[in-house]
């Protein structure tokens, strides 16, 4: 094969796999509760469900991720096997990979397949404005003022919903993930949504 060919075919699977990843996590690198880098590259080309805590919470987010705990453990193995669960802390400044990793424990959320991340403050705040986590109206907004919602994307990165948080539609969204997982991978470009819309339920 000439190594023009080469070079082309190279490049063309590479995008594929970049275009494969999910879009909101472009640029953003965190660290997860077991200290691994998470960034779009380790999250390519299967489906994933995210949403924001923080460790000092005391109310919606343990609610929230107990619930998810429940969804995570009720999906099919080969659901569950396909799937991630991504929990990004909304307070940067004070949660640590260690102070998730007990936070993800307490709430017996340790699974496999999930991760709750950290990073730089200005990481984090970038992805929470990415995300509209917060209502743009008020201006210094606290960790406890943000969304609850649930951000599922496809296998190709883009997004396919967003849903209230609160409580958590756990049938909808295992047929959502079953379905999602199950179907086939097509690689191709992005499609952007840069309206969240969200169903609220």
């Amino acid at each position: 094969m000439r190594p023009s060919l080469v070079a082309l075919l190279g490049a063309f699977f590479f995008v594929l796999t970049v275009r494969a990843q999910p879009a909101a996590l472009k640029g953003v690198e965190l660290r997860d509760h077991r200290g691994q880098e998470v960034d779009a590259l380790s999250l390519q080309s299967r489906p994933l469900l995210m949403n924001f805590v923080f460790t000092g919470c005391s109310a919606t987010c343990p609610t929230q991720v107990h619930e998810l705990a429940e969804l995570h453990r009720a999906l099919p193995g080969d659901v569950r096997a396909a799937a991630r669960f991504l929990s990004i802390t909304a307070d940067p400044w004070h949660d640590t990979p260690q102070t998730l990793a007990e936070f993800a424990r307490r709430m017996g959320a340790d699974l496999p397949g999930w991760r709750f991340a950290t990073g730089a403050p200005p990481q984090v705040e970038a992805l929470l404005a990415r995300m509209q986590a917060f209502d743009t109206r008020r201006g210094q907004p606290r960790p406890e003022d943000h969304r609850t919602s649930l951000y599922l994307f496809d296998a190709s990165g883009a997004l396919v919903q967003r849903f209230g948080g609160v409580p958590v539609d756990r049938p909808r969204l295992a047929d959502e993930l079953s379905r999602l997982a199950r179907q086939p991978r097509v690689s191709g470009p992005v499609k952007t949504n840069n309206k969240l819309n969200e169903n609220k339920t």
